[in-house]
């Protein structure tokens, strides 16, 4: 990972929300690397994802999407997966264009009645240069509203998933 002698301070972020999709169905979408990552995740786009290895429960991933709609600006992180815990999927950063160590995302989906409950943190520590301070007030201002967002189109983007391949099974 680029080194940074003044990064900005660590910030956490952890959005939660319920589902009626199984734990395991959404823990297994967190480690689900194929062209079907694109499908789901919002924040990975084809041009910018390259899975570089895959061994048991673990892989080491490079994702990345568009700052903007439009324009050259875009962000990436290398991360090495681990989902060895059950119901949970770690990322932990290696690698960006826009953060330094300690970064990454952490996905837990816990089992209930109605399907699971899900928490999705994100830790951030910015980088000093621009491109950080840009996502850090992004980040600081409008994460919960983004992150959330994207958290929620990604488990209806799942639930879609899932019954488009029960019924392929049917």
């Amino acid at each position: 990972m680029s080194r940074d002698k003044n990064p900005r301070p660590t910030r956490r972020l952890t959005i939660e929300l319920d589902s009626s999709l199984p734990a395991d169905r959404v823990v297994a979408a967190g480690h689900d690397f194929t062209d079907r990552r694109i499908e789901i995740w919002p924040s990975v786009q084809r041009k910018h994802f390259r899975v570089h290895s895959i061994a048991g429960t673990f892989a080491d991933v490079t994702e990345g999407t568009n700052l903007f709609p439009i324009g050259p600006w875009f962000n990436w992180e290398r991360c090495d997966y681990d989902w060895s815990q059950p119901g949970v999927v770690v990322a932990t950063m290696t690698d960006s264009n826009y953060a330094v160590s300690p970064s990454g995302w952490e996905l837990r989906a816990t089992p209930t009645a109605g399907g699971s409950h899900i928490e999705l943190t994100w830790i951030r520590t910015l980088r000093s240069d621009l491109r950080g301070g840009v996502f850090d007030f992004l980040f600081s201002r409008f994460g919960r509203s983004l992150f959330g967002r994207d958290a929620r189109k990604m488990l209806r983007r799942l639930q879609r998933s899932e019954d488009r391949l029960r019924v392929a099974a049917a």
